[in-house]
């Protein structure tokens, strides 16, 4: 997947009781912003969480693949697809939204309740019925009171569906009309002048969309553009008025895949999409850093947490008050939370 790039209201609005100290926001150097200190959470999710939502057709795949990661205020937000084989995702998918008290979490002390709402639409593409079982990574979008989802057909160059749910009952928002794109988004966001921007499957395309007053379709407006960038982004959030920061994978020469944070520049007027500003390391404990962060298919350490996945595999999200960034790049119920401190020295 890719994801979601959500411009965050104050520390003060959102930061309510988050476990996280309400001070203003620091003023880091973006030339020399690093990843530090890594700390791994427990969900506290129930291991049978998904046992009642089983596919038909793969009644033993009970974990959900994450694909976003979101925080507004005490509340920690994931989606996740569930599917049995990459050879019939497409038709047999299932995508889940899901939300907890991110204070709770990070108390790492046991059981944790988490919502769960199946966010799964059936959409007709070609002359077949096919589910929208791939949920892109999440966005808060304050200005229109909801979450964001790219709900896509799980298949490269497919069908994607934008909706926009409401940050309590995760539920479709009341009186916000659907996006549709042909093709399959990932990853979605928000840019200052109130625009979507959603970067299609391995990021090759970027998408600008004006949902305008979000109640009608028929005002929407929509600008696609190639991506100059290589990285497949799996997950972006908002670092400032003028950048974000996205997690991702990038191939390099000798075939492996590798993890990289980007600090990416937006471009306001959708002519040059984005543009990379800094390849943002992990500060290692001796002092020396590193840009690639895990390799995939091979043994990750993030602390003390090992995987077989990148860092920025798919969920990421920043902290209100931009102390943190915090990774999900493994699946549901099982996979940890990892949080490094934001630093730029």
């Amino acid at each position: 997947m890719l994801r979601k790039m959500t411009w965050l209201v104050s520390a003060a609005v959102l930061c309510v009781a988050c476990g996280e100290n309400n001070e203003p926001e620091p003023v880091l150097d973006n030339t020399a912003l690093m990843l530090a200190e890594p700390e791994v959470f427990d969900l506290g999710m129930d291991p049978n969480l998904f046992a009642a939502d089983v596919l038909e057709q793969y009644p033993d795949v009970k974990a959900c693949h994450t694909q976003g990661l979101e925080l507004v205020g005490d509340q920690i937000y994931l989606s996740c697809t569930l599917f049995g084989s990459t050879t019939d995702r497409d038709r047999y998918s299932k995508a889940f939204l899901l939300k907890a008290k991110l204070s709770e979490v990070l108390a790492n002390s046991g059981s944790v309740s988490w919502s769960k709402r199946d966010i799964t639409e059936i959409a007709e593409v070609g002359v077949s019925p096919l589910p929208l079982g791939h949920p892109s990574g999440i966005i808060h979008d304050a200005a229109r009171g909801g979450i964001w989802s790219a709900n896509a057909v799980y298949k490269a160059l497919s069908h994607t569906r934008m909706i926009l749910y409401d940050v309590s009952t995760l539920e479709p928002l009341a009186g916000a009309a659907p996006i549709t794109i042909e093709d399959h988004i990932g990853t979605i966001g928000l840019i200052p002048d109130g625009r979507l921007i959603g970067m299609n499957w391995d990021s090759i395309n970027l998408y600008y969309v004006d949902p305008h007053d979000k109640s009608t379709a028929a005002d929407d407006s929509m600008v696609k553009i190639t991506n100059t960038l290589t990285t497949a982004y799996q997950d972006c959030d908002t670092w400032d008025d003028a950048h974000i920061l996205c997690g991702g994978l990038l191939r390099e020469t000798d075939g492996v895949r590798y993890g990289r944070v980007h600090l990416l520049k937006v471009d306001a007027i959708d002519t040059e999409g984005v543009q990379l500003i800094r390849e943002v390391p992990e500060k290692l404990a001796d002092g020396s850093t590193r840009v690639r962060l895990g390799a995939a298919d091979q043994d990750n350490a993030y602390g003390t947490y090992h995987i077989n996945k990148v860092l920025g595999h798919e969920g990421m999200a920043i902290s209100p008050d931009k102390k943190y960034a915090y990774f999900f790049p493994g699946d549901v119920p099982g996979g940890k939370l990892v949080r490094y401190s934001l630093v730029d020295k």
